[in-house]
Parts: C-alpha cells; structure tokens; sequence
C-alpha cells in the first residue's frame, strides 16, 4: 500500500523496505503497482487515528509528529478503574507477527499496550468494525473494535463486505491472479474487484447478485487506474513472506483466528509522504 505518513517514520527500520523484483505471490513486479497512491489527497496535518469502543468503553488514538519521530496519544474513557491517558509510540519491528502494536505509559507511569487486529470485529449486530481491539494496562485488559479515522476512507475497511466478490473473481481466474489491488461499489450496486495476475497484468471483475455471481471481466491497463489502488492490496487465505517484496504484510484474521488474507502495504518507491518530517 503507498502507506500513511507514519510508515515513512519507521520505514528504516524494516528490512521489507529493500526493493526487490519478487512478486507478491510468487511472480508479480513492483512495476505493476505504480497507480496514484490514494495518499495524494492527504496533507500534512492530517489527523490520523483510530476510533475504539468496547461493550462498556470508548477510546481514541491521535497519531503525531514530534522530531519525526511517530507518536501516538491514547485516550480511553469508561473503563471501570476509571479514564485513562497514555502517549504510545509504534511497537517494532512495525506489524511484526501481521499485527499492529502499540506501546508507551500512562501519566501515573503504569504499561500500556494496544493490539489491532484486522478482521471482521462486530462492534453491533448492525455494525462491522476492521479491526479487532485489544488494551492492556497494567494487568488489566479490555477488548473491543477499532475503526480508521482519516480523511482518505480506504477500500480495505469494508473487506468483509467484498469478500463474497472477491472469492466469485478469484474463482473466474481460475488460479491465476496473485492478489486484489482494490473493491468498490459500481453504479447499480454492482461490485467492482481489480486483481493484478501472476505475470503483472491488471484485470477487472464485475459481479452482480450480491457478488456471488461475475457479470464481466477484461483485462486493463494503467490508464484505467482510479485513487485508492493498490492502497493496500490483498492476497486471499495467505500470508506472504515480506521478504520477497516491498511489502509490508497485515494479517487479517476471524475472530477465532483463522486466517482470511494479508494486506499488503507498499513503503517502497516513494511510498512516503515528502511533506511529512
């Protein structure tokens, strides 16, 4: 994924961000994910965070810039030991494990660290969160649903939606296609999958009765790129090596754990916001 600012802050630090000519799942270039990166509308006080929430409890996580270096302030209020305040800085090495993790303290000097998990997390029986929310505080620990605050809303939050669709075009590919570069909702209520295939080819797959069933598929090329591709992509049933690319790989997983796919987020070849420390 051309990744939110703060991956560039801790960018030097991960091995995944050498440039190789390996493919995601075996055979794809870096030269297939040159599309705008979605990031080209952000600026630099973007307000990035998460939104938190649990059965009896709510939270907020506001990532900063200070020294160039990425901070985040934590803030959780109706927790039964009452409020609480912590400043985190991002766990490394960065999404070691698929996950992401972040660690600091509270003002009285207690541990904090908070755990998201990509998956289907049902906040409500109406409501379906991207991630899964672990805190720990002390010896406390609380669990809930985390959702993206950003001005940029990313495709890859309403994965669970196009999972069906997803599923009906890989099937149509017959084996072929290396991972999704992006889901999105066609005129009609229609559901768009654009998938890259083993030898870097673009594709688009357009599906119809709820995505169980595809209507077209047609190979494309990079001028038919729209904003938010490949940002991030998404390998189904997989969780790839992040050696073998410029990727960055986040599990995605059920609630029982079992593994759904990986999103991968590009910090290669200018995958950093210049604009940014």
């Amino acid at each position: 994924m051309k990744y939110l600012w703060f991956v560039g802050l801790v960018c030097a630090g991960l091995t995944a961000c050498a440039t190789t000519n390996a493919g995601i799942g075996g055979g794809v270039a870096n030269s297939a994910f040159d599309y705008a990166p979605s990031r080209a509308s952000r600026s630099a006080d973007t307000r990035f965070g998460y939104r938190l929430a649990g059965a009896d409890w709510q939270g907020r996580m506001v990532f900063e810039s200070v020294g160039g270096e990425a901070r985040v302030d934590l803030a959780l209020d109706g927790l039964a030991s009452g409020d609480a305040r912590a400043e985190l800085l991002i766990a490394m090495p960065y999404l070691d494990g698929g996950v992401r993790r972040y660690e600091g303290v509270t003002g009285a000097g207690t541990a904090v660290l908070v755990e998201l998990q990509a998956g289907p997390c049902q906040e409500r029986v109406d409501l379906t969160q991207p991630y899964f929310a672990t805190v720990r505080i002390g010896q406390d620990e609380i669990h809930g649903c985390a959702a993206e605050v950003a001005p940029v809303d990313r495709w890859s939050n309403y994965l669970a939606e196009y999972l069906p669709a997803i599923d009906a075009c890989l099937a149509e590919m017959s084996g072929e296609a290396d991972h999704v570069s992006l889901a999105y909702t066609l005129s009609g209520g229609a559901t768009g999958i654009r998938l890259v295939d083993r030898d870097g080819g673009s594709w688009e797959c357009a599906t119809r009765e709820d995505g169980q069933r595809v209507n077209s598929l047609r190979a494309i090329n990079a001028a038919d790129a729209v904003l938010g591709e490949g940002d991030p992509i998404f390998v189904r049933s997989a969780m790839p090596d992040a050696m073998m690319s410029c990727y960055v790989f986040e599990s995605v997983r059920e609630a029982d754990g079992r593994l759904i796919g990986a999103l991968g987020h590009d910090t290669c070849d200018g995958g950093v916001d210049q604009s940014i420390g």
